[in-house]
């Protein structure tokens, strides 16, 4: 269950983390920006795929909407993109709903 749960960790990671590279390749048109974006969006859905084997694809597909927060906390770090209030209400919704759900 614990390797389960850690697959879904990296799935999540690599969902964030792959969508600020294609950002990054966005405003540098680096190609290794996009290069990265392209190798974590591939290397998801087999990780999804494995830890939703175990953990059933209703929680995977739930947990997996802690997405939406790491994004926007990255893109706030990396981007300095600005965050309103509702938009802060509304993560922190999803990831209290996420947290009951997974218990």
């Amino acid at each position: 269950m614990a390797a389960a749960y850690s697959m879904l960790l990296l799935v999540l990671l690599a969902t964030a983390f792959a969508q600020v590279a294609f950002k990054s390749y966005h405003h540098t048109a680096r190609r290794s920006f996009l290069l990265t974006a392209i190798v974590l969006f591939v290397c998801s859905p087999p990780l999804a795929i494995l830890a939703a084997r175990q953990l059933g694809i209703g929680k995977v597909y739930v947990l997996m909407s802690l997405s939406y927060g790491l994004v926007a906390l990255l893109g706030w770090k990396l981007f300095n993109e600005q965050v309103s209030r509702k938009q802060i209400e509304g993560l922190a919704l999803i990831t209290i709903g996420c947290v009951i759900y997974a218990l």
